[in-house]
């Protein structure tokens, strides 16, 4: 290489890291072009090179006169030696600057990176610290866990002992008895298997088998017909193989629960892949004979019933008993470990009941001989049974829950909302004495089924409250003989019921999560490298369903309060687009396409209003009527969710 040819390099190298890098590294530029031009084709290339490049050397300046200084131990070696690591310092600082702000432009939803780095800051990384063991000692190593885990979750899946021994004696003899004839069931066809294969969720974690369905939908036919045959002869049989039955449970910790202890944290069990491809197959066999007994009441794990479904029904009789000046008294029971404490052979009696034979024989192979083994980190525990509840993880499991409970005792005087273990019981009357009354006979007739079917409920968690605008205050009720404490206000279904009705323990509840939220995501939303449609995508994603979960209920709260949502929406804004003071909100909703929480409120409403026609349970098409059931005089200058509605 010439040396003209090396003068125009270096002056090409100059030119790009101009206008690509700061200051500091085009004085940089300027400072080595002798050094570019005396070691010829070895000159860096491109940005990162250059980068690498002015490390290494001034590193090895630094060194150099570092070592200097400690022979000589002078001051001016020791100042030149401060000054070359300060520039170091400098230097590696405009670097991951750089680097940090092309990784924020380069963000975006088309590879996931955008959701790569919001998860990265909204989730912790999952680590279980130390255990506490019986005898106050800590375990270390990650199988001492495993096992904690594993002897905690074995005591837990365990029928309750307040069992009745004349209802388990009734139950088994219930079940010896013979099944009766009936012709055999349709086969399953690879079709069918196909298509919920196809249906699967991506990205799901595998069981033991480590089978994604990322792998099952490249099956070729010829084991698609096998699978299918597979299934056909465990239809046939009444037999579900023992090793789709093993679980691989891993461990989660509870928000704001204490990391110490191993009731602090959630089960997460893992099923092998096929195992949940033929539930769903028999499932959507057996899903019309099941909801067609089970009661109106229950809105758990039901297509097109939901929470707000079910709280609609709780707000709608509290505010007629506000409009009538009633006392509206409620119980919000917690049911301990509903779902893992379900006794199997009371399952298997109302199987009996409703199933065919050779249904009710595969369900009774599927709850046999369940195992799981937990795993922590690298290793894993002891392989446990399961004794009782329904399988965690598993399709059916929430179908056959609804099933364990669909006999609970209802009564004319009471309204009852179920939502799987949720279950609230209200009643309406003028005098307080009476609707305690009420509430406390259904609450005893509760208390026997609870005895006869094994299910506990927390007394000390469950809550007794009262809706009402007088000063009249119910006396207590109780359950077990033990009185449930009472409250203010109640949060049920995600929701916060206070003992007006006005939302503003719920609206304040809201808020300070949103703050937290923003807190955490606040330099994503005011940097200003990230384009202005990511940073309303992060708030549409991220921020936005925080408060619009029951803002067809709580929006009709006073203006008051939906002020301070309203005012967290207009804030957001402001920090995203760094917009001047003299912008106003309105024109900041209207340039970002971004409606209004009344607005918001208003829409929610009418769309989930309109589907309430023509629905097949008669308690949510009861809710589209356009006034409160009852047609209360409005006595109250406040307005109701239906007052949505109007323009």
């Amino acid at each position: 290489m010439t040396s003209i040819q090396v003068r125009k390099n270096a002056e090409v190298l100059r030119n790009e890291y101009k206008d690509d890098l700061s200051t500091l590294f085009a004085n940089e530029c300027v400072h080595f072009r002798s050094h570019l031009l005396s070691i010829g084709d070895k000159a860096p290339k491109t940005i990162q090179d250059m980068c690498s490049f002015l490390r290494k050397n001034d590193l090895i300046e630094k060194r150099k006169a570092r070592s200097i200084w400690q022979r000589t131990k002078y001051p001016s070696d020791k100042r030149k030696f401060n000054d070359l690591t300060n520039k170091l310092k400098r230097t590696l600082a405009s670097i991951r600057s750089e680097n940090f702000t092309r990784n924020l432009v380069s963000l975006s939803t088309a590879d996931n990176s955008l959701w790569q780095t919001t998860r990265k800051i909204l989730r912790s990384r999952p680590h279980v610290p130390p255990l506490k063991k019986a005898d106050g000692s800590w375990t270390i190593t990650d199988l001492e866990k495993a096992n904690i885990f594993s002897h905690h979750l074995a005591t837990t899946c365990q029928p309750h002992n307040n069992l009745c021994p004349i209802q388990i004696e009734t139950v088994n003899r219930s079940l010896l008895c013979a099944l009766p004839m009936t012709l055999p069931p349709k086969h399953i066809r690879p079709s069918e298997v196909e298509h919920a294969i196809q249906k699967s969720p991506r990205r799901k974690t595998p069981g033991y088998d480590l089978i994604t369905s990322e792998v099952a939908v490249k099956l070729p036919k010829k084991a698609l017909l096998m699978l299918t045959h597979i299934y056909n002869s465990m239809l046939r049989l009444s037999y579900f193989p023992l090793l789709w039955k093993f679980s691989v449970i891993i461990m989660i910790l509870k928000p704001g629960k204490p990391p110490d202890s191993s009731k602090s944290y959630r089960p997460i069990s893992l099923l092998p892949l096929f195992s949940k491809i033929f539930e769903k197959i028999i499932l959507k066999r057996i899903l019309p004979v099941i909801e067609s007994n089970l009661p109106n009441n229950q809105f758990g794990f039901r297509h097109n019933h939901s929470t707000i479904h079910q709280i609609h029904r709780l707000v709608d009789n509290i505010s007629y008993a506000l409009e009538k000046k009633l006392i509206c008294t409620g119980v919000f029971l917690d049911v301990a470990q509903a779902f893992d404490t379900v006794w199997h052979e009371g399952l298997l009696l109302k199987l009996k009941t409703f199933l065919p034979p050779y249904y009710y024989l595969l369900f009774k192979s599927y709850l046999k001989d369940r195992h799981f083994s937990v795993r922590s980190g690298s290793a894993i525990s002891e392989i446990f049974p399961i004794c009782a509840g329904v399988p965690q993880g598993a399709v059916a499991a929430p179908l056959l829950f609804n099933l364990y409970t669909s006999n609970q005792p209802t009564t004319d005087y009471t309204i009852t909302g179920d939502f799987a273990d949720d279950k609230a019981l209200l009643a309406l009357h003028t005098n307080p004495e009476t609707a305690s009354n009420l509430i406390q006979n259904h609450l005893n007739l509760l208390s026997i089924w609870y005895k006869d079917w094994g299910v506990k409920v927390n007394e000390t968690k469950s809550v007794h409250c009262t809706f009402t605008l007088r000063q009249a205050v119910c006396p207590p009720v109780y359950l077990n003989h033990l009185p449930l404490p009472s409250a203010q206000n109640v949060r049920y279904l995600g929701l916060h019921l206070d003992r007006r009705l006005t939302w503003a323990t719920h609206i304040h509840t809201k808020r300070l999560a949103l703050n937290n939220r923003t807190r955490q995501l606040r330099f994503l939303l005011t940097s200003k490298h990230l384009n202005l449609k990511n940073k309303l995508l992060l708030y549409k994603l991220l921020l936005k369903p925080i408060w619009t979960y029951g803002i067809q209920l709580w929006g009709a709260a006073k203006p008051s309060n939906i002020n301070k949502i309203q005012t967290f929406q207009s804030k957001c804004l402001r920090k995203i687009t760094n917009a001047p003071f003299y912008v106003s909100n309105d024109t900041l909703h209207k340039d970002l396409s971004i409606q209004t929480v009344k607005n918001v409120a208003k829409s929610f409403y009418k769309r989930m209003h309109t589907s309430l026609h023509n629905h097949h349970n008669p308690l949510i098409s009861e809710l589209s009527i356009p006034t409160i059931p009852g047609d209360p005089r409005r006595r109250l200058k406040r307005t109701w969710c239906r007052d949505l509605l109007l323009d």
